[in-house]
């Protein structure tokens, strides 16, 4: 891995409608206290979540993230190898990735005083899209050990895995499943693609299936001081309206929303994302080429896609009024602090004086890091004021990131030739 940093960090800034784009457990919209007053606050999780699908689809090489793998394990083996739907066939999907020996993975078990097993993992694993067939083509291989299988192997198996002890000691299922396979079953929970290795994955403990992710997605922070808003809402009944015999709704409740502009920010390091590439146990052709490719993508769909919490009744389909898009050879900034005092409501609305903040503040953090970290930069937008601070504009999203993309290869090229 090259030493010399290398970040494209983009910063948007979209004008919500009355919407709640990211929620807690309550349904509130997401919130934060900045520069003392409260701020619209969307998760950095509820943000890669849409982009990575979306991104997925573009790629067609998906990557699952799921507790449920055992259960598409058995589905596979129902599939391509004729085993019977049910629990045992389930379990046997258990028993193979428990016999790769994570530290303290093991088999899900419900509440209550008779909690059964539920099929699942402790935890989430995140595997590329064909592994629950290939971990089913291992499991055939043992087919008659895992059917004569109990439930008494999978807690053995968690005992294991608590103690961190090899699951191929013992005369157990899962002993004879490691014993024969665990490096091949390790090798496929441990394959990596593009998806993995932009966002990145951690299993356990184990140090051989953790990928650093690429990228950084920081909360969204709204520009402005912001409430949320009370929604009182009804659903007339049909039969009541028409009869008109009954007074009142047939249903009725509060559901809260918010509006007004949220920055959203997010930065590839491009040097981890080659290294991650390179590592990555499927082919990716030219590891640079791929990592251009993986980033121009990532841009583009991390401008236009939003949360989409509560989207069938408080849909967010707006695009963003600024993308400001930067390569920098040190570090990637963060330039929230333009917002620390919170923008005023003007004639214009919240978003003209939030750019006009941002432009204005982003030469000045820039001098504070040096400008011979930066580069390049540009910038789209819908506003009619002029943004010098902000690089070179734009006419749309693609020829933003084409300028950027060729200013990160100019930049890779020095480098390579500098090091001849």
């Amino acid at each position: 891995m090259t030493s010399q940093p290398l970040h494209v960090t983009i910063t948007t800034l979209h004008e919500l409608p009355p919407s709640n784009v990211n929620r807690d457990d309550s349904g509130t919209p997401k919130m934060t206290v900045f520069g003392g007053q409260p701020r619209i606050a969307p998760s950095s999780q509820s943000q890669k979540r849409p982009v990575r699908l979306q991104l997925q689809d573009m790629f067609d090489d998906p990557a699952t993230r799921t507790r449920r793998m055992p259960e598409l394990i058995g589905e596979q083996l129902v599939k391509n190898h004729g085993w019977e739907e049910g629990w045992p066939t389930t379990r046997a999907g258990l028993l193979v990735i428990l016999a790769a020996g994570f530290k303290g993975l093991k088999a899900s078990v419900g509440q209550g005083k008779n909690a059964r097993y539920t099929g699942e993992t402790n935890t989430a694993l995140f595997l590329i899209g064909d592994a629950p067939k290939h971990l089913a083509d291992v499991a055939q291989r043992h087919r008659d050990a895992l059917l004569e299988a109990t439930d008494k192997d999978l807690a053995a198996a968690a005992k294991k895995a608590d103690a961190d002890e090899d699951p191929s000691k013992g005369g157990s299922v899962i002993a004879t499943v490691a014993t024969a396979d665990r490096d091949e079953i390790r090798n496929i929970v441990n394959r990596s693609n593009k998806i993995i290795s932009l966002f990145g994955r951690m299993l356990a403990d184990d140090p051989g299936s953790r990928v650093d992710g690429a990228v950084q997605v920081a909360f969204g922070l709204g520009t402005h001081a912001a409430d949320e808003a009370e929604d009182y809402y009804t659903a007339v009944d049909d039969i009541t309206a028409q009869r008109q015999d009954q007074p009142g709704a047939g249903f009725l409740d509060v559901s809260l929303h918010t509006a007004g502009v949220v920055r959203r920010w997010a930065s590839v390091n491009i040097n981890e994302l080659v290294e991650n590439l390179s590592k990555a146990g499927v082919k990716t052709g030219d590891p640079h080429a791929t990592a251009m490719e993986v980033t121009a993508a990532f841009l583009r769909a991390f401008a236009l896609t939003l949360p989409r919490a509560k989207r069938r009744t408080h849909p967010a389909e707006v695009g963003p009024d600024l993308v400001h898009i930067s390569v920098r050879t040190d570090q990637p900034i963060d330039y929230a602090g333009a917002w620390s005092k919170p923008v005023p409501a003007t004639a214009e609305g919240w978003m003209e004086p939030s750019i006009a903040r941002y432009n204005a503040y982003v030469p000045k953090m820039n001098r504070i890091f040096g400008l011979t970290g930066l580069a390049a930069h540009g910038h789209v937008t819908t506003s009619d004021q002029p943004l010098d601070n902000l690089g070179t504009k734009q006419p749309g999203i693609d020829e933003l990131i084409s300028h950027i993309t060729t200013a990160v290869q100019a930049t890779q090229t020095t480098r390579t030739k500098a090091a001849i």
